[in-house]
């Protein structure tokens, strides 16, 4: 599938980030809405202002520069070993897979094969296939049959002797000792091809790298991992002074408006989630699938944590447009354009304007806001003291 539903930051976050929260403060604010409406990507400046005044109204942060916090320094560290893992996974990409009509299977392979299974020398239910695909080693099968596929010659027919386990979720079969009969008919194995510099050549564009020989590869690789530290550490430095900052603090309200609309996004991304997804799953209910994806005991419990979820979400927005508003950090239409043709190469779009044109022009706030909360979580850090831990 080309495309995949563009969520907006909120259901990103909630994806990655199922935990439990407390109760807020449920007083609605009469103030102007504050709700991402249809912009221009220059006129994204001019809501940070206004959204920040109606923000004000509702909450005094305590000061939130020179704020002292203890980070774990060792997040910004590359080893030379987290660059030869990641070289060795960039390999892994360009690995090729041959086809064997003879030979041994070995763990890692795919395999086609033959299979019959039989208790008491009768044939039970589940327990035959033909041409099935397998990749040994992988689990999938009971742990004596998945054992007793490597080491196979192709085109032999071999008899395993397996015990089902106590635990096996067919009753008739749990603890059980069983026959099963396979042949393989043909080894599917991918060969990962070694490092060298014509690789680096061949491969480099594909794979989004600029690099014509090993050492660029290295090179490359080093000071994009290094971005991802600096990335991880400013989070974690700035997720220190945010938790201080928040402590013991509840806005007076919230914008009701923009609340509800936050709770409605979140609510409807996770039910689009489930219509595409949920027979994947097995399910076949809403209530089925946040108990079986996100561990909800039922949809009263998702709704709970949804409202929660969009206060806490909310309330750190708040601080960041505050803290951008007080302190001159801006958006430009340029970043806004850069950051979403990003996006756009990402979910596979022509263009920002593809994304524009399908969702709408509510899509710079939106942009905007993920360029902001950047510039906010860096100013953020370099204000922050840190102390020895």
């Amino acid at each position: 599938m080309r495309k995949k539903i563009f969520s907006v930051v909120l259901a990103a976050m909630m994806a990655a980030s199922l935990t439990a929260c407390g109760k807020g403060n449920d007083k609605s604010a009469d103030t102007v809405s504050t709700v991402n409406k249809e912009i221009k990507a220059e006129q994204y400046a001019g809501t940070v202002t206004d959204n920040a005044s109606v923000y004000r109204k509702l909450v005094e942060f305590p000061e939130y520069k020179g704020v002292e916090v203890t980070v774990d320094r060792s997040l910004l560290e590359v080893s030379e070993q987290d660059i030869n893992d990641y070289i060795d996974t960039l390999l892994q990409k360009t690995a090729k897979s041959t086809v064997y009509t003879e030979g041994t299977t070995q763990t890692g392979d795919l395999i086609t094969l033959d299979y019959s299974g039989k208790l008491d020398g009768e044939a039970f239910s589940g327990g035959t296939a033909t041409d099935a695909t397998y990749t040994v080693g992988s689990g999938q099968f009971i742990p004596d049959l998945d054992k007793g596929l490597a080491g196979l010659q192709v085109g032999q027919e071999y008899d395993i002797p397996c015990t089902f386990p106590e635990d096996y979720s067919t009753s008739n079969l749990a603890g059980k000792d069983v026959i099963f009969t396979v042949k393989v008919s043909q080894i599917s194995r991918s060969v990962v091809p070694e490092l060298t510099d014509s690789w680096v050549e061949q491969n480099a564009s594909t794979l989004g790298i600029e690099a014509a020989d090993i050492a660029g590869l290295k090179s490359n690789v080093k000071t994009n991992l290094e971005e991802q530290a600096k990335s991880k550490f400013d989070s974690s430095k700035y997720s220190a002074v945010w938790e201080k900052v928040k402590k013991d603090l509840t806005p007076s309200s919230y914008p009701q408006e923009e609340l509800d609309s936050l709770l409605s996004t979140l609510k409807k991304n996770i039910e689009t989630e489930y219509n595409s997804y949920g027979s994947a799953y097995g399910v076949s209910d809403f209530a089925a699938y946040l108990s079986s994806v996100y561990g909800f005991e039922s949809e009263d419990a998702f709704n709970e944590y949804a409202e929660q979820y969009s206060k806490d979400y909310l309330f750190e927005k708040m601080f960041v447009t505050i803290v951008a508003a007080d302190n001159n950090i801006v958006v430009s239409a340029d970043d806004i354009n850069e950051t979403g043709t990003e996006l756009a190469s990402y979910y596979g779009y022509t263009s920002y304007q593809d994304i524009l044109d399908t969702y709408g022009e509510e899509m710079n706030a939106e942009v905007g806001y993920e360029v902001l909360y950047k510039k906010v979580v860096e100013f953020i850090c370099e204000n922050a003291v840190e102390i020895e831990g």
